[in-house]
């Protein structure tokens, strides 16, 4: 079951719900709960837990306070927790007035009026250093009275120093956390600052510092599930990890939307998904002061690491000033250094999600690019097996009845179209009654254009029943269409027992009776040669792929081959060139290819990219179907090849994984290097899959 989630702000969640979605950065939470209660009258462990925007800060701390509110172990402490943002904050003394307001609020009930009233009357107070004292001093009457140690829960302390008008604020604030036992502080700040790195600054080495990296692949896994409700593999959760960098926030966005979705619908309503959170990505940028903003979005626009120069060029400003607005950029968080060296740093968006809003907001060639990406990710990590893909040859199989239709007829057609509407929703026992209904109340005295309806009702069926599983049930059906109308002449007829036949073939394939599968493919053939129907040839190439593809899985790999090898031809000769189909069966002989050591030829691969192409777009397994060509040529011939292909654009992370097999170090999107990493593995696991398999063919 999902549990409650602020999209924002976990403040507004209870202890129980916090305490229910908290399901990682466990081993920074177990630590924080270790280093309190082994709290001794001399010690006073303060710590400060450093990442940036959307890390999970807020959610850890508040976990933390909501743990010392309820157990028993750390009974001895009590925790007073600030807002998000101390706006107010300017000075020590408003640091401890401050706290003195938040205690108020959170304290037991018999104590909450007197601190009001202490609150209400130093905020009077004008003098700092007064203030300071008498604020600390009421807190501290307070802990006494109670028994108890203060546990101060302060976020973005980098930048209330660095909003600060006090430039004793650090010392004060030092003095008193080093002298009084009774007061602990549990900071938060979006990125490392001056105050603790630097030994001249108060806060240097007071702080025990945590720092949250991004979340691992396993991590976002634990993450997605619980905010989605749902389980999900590491293969669909690794692409969103390196979307959002790893960073919770913006995961738990995603699994909210994401939830009933499945990863291809997800991935390509990615768009849906950032127009619904505009609001969040605006809010976001319009807080940020004119200069940084024309910074911020100038990176946003590069959408690769970046040096300063690079920047301060499209922002239009000069150097200096760009690197002073990016060191505010990088202590809010917004930004992250991110490689180059020293002298020349790089810097990256740290929002990631953001970097894909703007690009497809903004449009123009960058939205290209983010799509070519998106549609790269839904190819390598949701791989379709390529038998499935036979199932979609079916679905443009009706073929339209010119004849003038009867109100019969229009009744008849109301009800096939409501069945598969029913179809479409997942309604599959309402949408075969409707078919059935179409079947049965019409067969008696039918004329013959009413044959053509009943010849459709019956395939679709049929292929409603392979669907879901009943593959005898669909043969039974196919065998009736066939017995009914196998003798007759009509085109639209003959088309739709050509189509049957090769529907009961396919059946045959699911129920695993591939030699029965093979003799109705057979049939399916000899019957097409018979007759006069439109897109023949391409229905023989349909069945003659699918019948090579049976070869395969019965590891007959010579007839496989054979069988593949006439689909192409055979698709070569349909007038509209079905580049789709070509690429499947090219892609399906890679795979049967691969599993005796063996690979495409050259001829073969730019054949495939060219049909990629021609498509616009990458088909469901073509990526890990061109990888053991790949791997079995050195990188140089294999980036030829794709760099001088009209593909090239859709295959971005994959030229970069060959140039930095190369040992080029192609400056491209962090996403974009990401994904090439994982490619370079893959690589790895083909290479060492081919070697075997032809080991072993070559000793058979």
């Amino acid at each position: 079951m999902a549990v409650a989630v602020k999209k924002y702000n976990p403040g507004f969640l209870t202890d129980d719900e916090i305490i229910a979605s908290f399901c990682v950065r466990t081993a920074e939470f177990d630590s924080l709960v270790e280093s309190l209660s082994e709290i001794h009258t001399s010690a006073s462990p303060h710590s400060l837990v450093i990442g940036p925007r959307g890390s999970g800060k807020t959610h850890l701390l508040l976990c933390l306070a909501a743990e010392v509110r309820r157990n028993p172990a750390l009974s001895g402490l009590f925790p007073v927790v600030f807002a998000e943002e101390s706006y107010e904050v300017a000075t020590c003394g408003e640091l401890w007035l401050e706290c003195l307001g938040r205690l108020a609020g959170q304290a037991p009930k018999d104590e909450r009026e007197s601190l009001r009233l202490s609150y209400e009357d130093l905020g009077k107070v004008t003098d700092d250093q007064a203030l300071t004292d008498r604020a600390i001093g009421a807190l501290l009457d307070f802990a006494d009275r109670q028994q108890i140690r203060l546990v101060l829960i302060v976020e973005n302390l980098n930048m209330l120093f660095a909003d600060s008008g006090d430039p004793d604020l650090g010392w004060r604030l030092r003095q008193t956390l080093q002298t009084e036992p009774r007061v602990i502080l549990l900071g938060s700040a979006t990125s490392r600052f001056d105050e603790i790195d630097n030994p001249e600054h108060a806060l240097y080495d007071l702080f025990r510092v945590i720092t949250l990296r991004p979340l691992d692949t396993a991590e976002c896994t634990t993450l997605w599930q619980s905010v989605a409700g749902k389980s999900s593999t590491t293969e669909a959760v690794r692409p969103l990890e390196i979307l959002t960098g790893g960073n919770p926030r913006l995961l738990t966005i995603i699994a909210r939307f994401g939830a009933d979705r499945s990863f291809r619908d997800l991935m390509e309503n990615l768009l849906d998904l950032v127009d619904e959170h505009t609001e969040y990505f605006k809010s976001h940028l319009e807080t940020l002061p004119p200069q940084e903003r024309r910074v911020y979005l100038a990176l946003a626009r590069l959408w690769k690491p970046s040096t300063t120069r690079e920047i301060a060029d499209l922002a239009r400003l000069n150097t200096s000033t760009c690197s002073a607005q990016l060191k505010r950029l990088v202590q809010r968080g917004a930004v992250t250094p991110e490689g180059g060296t020293p002298r020349r740093r790089q810097y990256y968006l740290t929002e990631r999600l953001y970097n894909i809003y703007y690009l497809l907001r903004r449009s123009g060639r960058s939205d290209h690019l983010v799509q070519a990406l998106i549609d790269f990710i839904i190819c390598l990590y949701s791989p379709t097996e390529l038998g499935k893909l036979l199932d979609r040859v079916y679905k443009d199989s009706h073929t339209s009845d010119t004849l003038d239709a009867t109100y019969a007829e229009q009744i008849t057609n109301a009800l096939i179209s409501k069945a598969h509407a029913l179809e479409d929703i997942g309604e599959t026992d309402e949408a075969l009654s409707l078919f059935d209904q179409v079947i049965h109340h019409f067969a008696p005295d039918r004329g013959p254009r009413m044959d053509l309806h009943m010849a459709f009702a019956l395939f679709s069926k049929s292929l409603l029943l392979t669907k879901v599983g009943k593959e005898q049930d669909a043969i039974d059906v196919c065998n009736d269409l066939v017995r009914q109308f196998g003798q007759r002449r009509e085109e639209f007829l003959t088309t739709q027992v050509a189509w049957a036949l090769g529907s009961r073939s396919l059946a045959l394939v699911k129920s695993g009776e591939s030699q029965k599968a093979l003799e109705s493919f057979d049939l399916t053939l000899a019957y097409i040669e018979t007759i006069q129907m439109p897109a023949r040839s391409e229905l023989a190439a349909v069945i003659t792929e699918a019948k090579g593809l049976v070869f395969f899985q019965i590891n007959r790999p010579a007839e496989a081959l054979a069988a593949l090898d006439e689909a192409i031809s055979l698709y070569s000769t349909v007038s509209d060139h079905p580049s789709d189909r070509i690429a499947i069966v090219l892609m399906c002989k890679s795979d049967a290819l691969n599993e005796i050591g063996r690979t495409i030829k050259d001829s073969e691969f730019s054949l495939l990219l060219q049909c990629l192409a021609e498509e616009g777009s990458l088909l469901p397994g073509s990526i890990n179907s061109m990888l053991p060509f790949i791997a079995s040529v050195e990188p140089t011939i294999a980036l030829d090849a794709i760099r001088k292909s009209p593909a090239a654009h859709l295959l971005t992370p994959l030229i970069t994984a060959l140039k930095q097999e190369l040992g080029q170090s192609p400056q491209v999107a962090k996403e974009v290097a990401e994904v090439a990493s994982d490619l370079r593995r893959e690589l790895a696991k083909a290479r060492a899959k081919h070697a075997q398999a032809a080991a072993r063919y070559h000793a058979s």
